[in-house]
């Protein structure tokens, strides 16, 4: 059986990317909610009805079907989305099956869960862009923000990072030339974020204020070393 629930999609600005999640666990329902929240068309698809409920105002199109028969995932339009998020961490024999049929369909992109380090290498086998490990990933990201006083940390690749921070209490009052993060850090600072507004870029002879955010980027051992 097929359910599906749109949230009036259709006369949205054609030219947004679309993604399909597969599997609304609690990881899927992150990616759905995020990629819904940046603007994005999201399909999002899991063989339980609940799920499926909860999350069908807050996506394009919420559907229940098998993620494992191509039937299924070509009568929801799944080859023309521009990436999917196979999110089924817990039953392998569907998250290879749902990553290989999408791969075979033609969906240019296709990233994978994975629970341990043979089910992503399986997963790099059949062909998945990037293979992604939430639970761990989510540990070493915890670890970071306690260790480095960061607000968040987004990683770039295994090297460097970017990182929000709140201005420390040395650095009220003077601006970002003065500091002269550069040269002590090796770090860039690409935006201020004040209040509700972000100033990307920011000029550096701006004064950098109490509720001020910092976004660095910059190798990981500079960071650690700032």
């Amino acid at each position: 059986m097929v359910v599906a629930v749109g949230k009036g999609g259709e006369t949205e600005d054609m030219m947004k990317k679309s993604y399909a999640v597969l599997g609304l666990g609690s990881f899927g329902m992150s990616v759905a909610r995020t990629f819904a929240q940046l603007g994005m068309e999201v399909l999002a698809v899991d063989r339980r009805k609940e799920l499926v409920g909860a999350i069908s105002s807050e996506v394009t199109y919420a559907v229940e079907l098998d993620v494992t028969k191509e039937e299924a995932l070509r009568s929801v339009g799944i080859e023309k989305m521009d990436g999917a998020v196979i999110a089924i961490g817990e039953n392998m024999e569907a998250n290879v099956m749902a990553t290989i049929l999408v791969k075979e369909m033609g969906v240019p992109y296709v990233v994978a869960k994975a629970e341990t380090d043979v089910q992503a290498k399986v997963l790099e086998k059949i062909g998945a862009d990037k293979v992604v490990f939430p639970e761990k990933d989510m540990g070493a990201r915890l670890a970071k923000l306690m260790a480095g006083n960061y607000l968040d940390v987004f990683n770039l690749d295994s090297s460097s990072s970017l990182v929000e921070m709140a201005v420390k209490e040395e650095w009220i009052g003077r601006t970002i030339r003065e500091l002269d993060f550069r040269r002590k850090y090796h770090l860039n600072i690409v935006a201020v974020r004040r209040e509700d507004s972000l100033d990307s870029f920011p000029n550096p002879d701006a004064v950098l204020g109490g509720g001020d955010i910092i976004i660095a980027m910059g190798n990981n051992e500079d960071l650690r070393r700032m």
